[in-house]
């Protein structure tokens, strides 16, 4: 996957307001993606999708079964709760993941948005070695995610797949 250098740090920042658990920087954060423009804020949607996916993966060697999925929706869920995000969206959302589709023909684009930095800032830092930081796992991920040629269209569905759909839904519509 092609990491866009002007891209990374947008999303680094809207992850690591998830992390800090903090709405205001994570308002900022979301709102300077989508003042980027629609091709930069689907880039940013594309690359915290590869994020997720890479972690998640990572995390059980392969695909988790729905038991596990069904755990992991519960506690994002409640570790998250300063979101809006609720256990079916968490629980879609990670089962999309898995199962290769686009997040956002199962829910609300906006929702799959919100859901893909509020998961993927829980995966970042939930799962992490005491000895380690958030940022080494995202680190870690960007650099196999860099070598790897997993691509968004992966989860697509349809012509647009999920950056066009999200880039339909972008908030600065």
């Amino acid at each position: 996957m092609r990491i866009d250098r002007q891209v990374e740090p947008l999303v680094r920042e809207a992850l690591a307001a998830v992390v800090a658990r903090d709405p205001a920087r994570s308002v900022v954060a979301t709102q300077t993606l989508v003042d980027q423009g629609d091709q930069a804020f689907a880039d940013a949607v594309d690359l915290c999708l590869a994020v997720d996916n890479h972690v998640l993966l990572d995390l059980y060697d392969g695909p988790p079964n729905p038991d596990s999925i069904a755990s992991l929706a519960d506690s994002v869920v409640h570790m998250e709760a300063w979101t809006d995000i609720d256990r079916p969206t968490a629980q879609t959302f990670l089962t999309a993941l898995v199962e290769q589709q686009d997040p956002a023909s199962l829910l609300p684009p906006a929702d799959a948005v919100e859901a893909g930095f509020v998961v993927g800032g829980w995966l970042l830092s939930a799962f992490v070695p005491e000895s380690a930081s958030w940022e080494s796992a995202l680190d870690h991920a960007l650099e196999a995610l860099g070598a790897d040629e997993w691509t968004a269209e992966g989860l697509a569905s349809g012509a647009d797949g999920f950056a066009g759909t999200v880039r339909r839904a972008s908030p600065s519509r």
